[in-house]
């Protein structure tokens, strides 16, 4: 006995199987039985191709349009290049806690006046006064290295 398959568009990404718009080729039980009564999926018809295509469209163009803001964020970011944060220190130049994403996330906001996801940050673990080099990947192809300078908070 061989399965049966139908080609569906999806309405929603699902996991291991496909993004929002998508077409995908599943099994007939499966998709009478769970994606189409739950609005997961639709069957094929020419304007739902039609609403694919103007949807695809759109993707790209928003998709451009936010690699064009990474890269000048990019080449904001690389032009300060250092970047200083101020920590409570102990006498051997320990810092209380640790350095984290949000923490850089914060002092760029404060330099740029951009926000940027605290994902989308690869540090080091610092705990200790000093220099450190980041990376930020705004995508698989766009990527800032930096320098965090950690420098003692004295208060008195």
């Amino acid at each position: 006995m061989t399965k049966k398959y139908i080609e569906l568009i999806l309405n929603n990404k699902i996991k291991n199987l496909g993004n929002n718009g998508e077409i995908v080729k599943v099994s007939i039980g499966y998709a009478r039985n769970y994606l189409i009564p739950k609005n997961q999926a639709s069957l094929i018809t020419s304007s739902k191709m039609i609403q694919i295509e103007t949807l695809k469209q759109k993707n790209i163009l928003i998709q451009q349009k936010e690699e064009i803001q990474c890269i000048h964020l990019k080449s904001l970011l690389e032009k300060i290049h250092k970047f200083k944060i101020k920590k409570i220190f102990s006498k051997t130049g320990q810092i209380f806690g640790s350095v984290l994403e949000k923490d850089i996330c914060k002092v760029i906001l404060e330099y740029t006046g951009q926000s940027i996801n605290k994902n989308q940050i690869v540090i080091p673990i610092i705990k200790y006064i000093g220099n450190y080099n980041i990376k930020i990947n705004f995508t698989e192809s766009i990527v800032a290295n930096l320098e965090i300078q950690v420098l003692p908070d004295i208060q008195s």
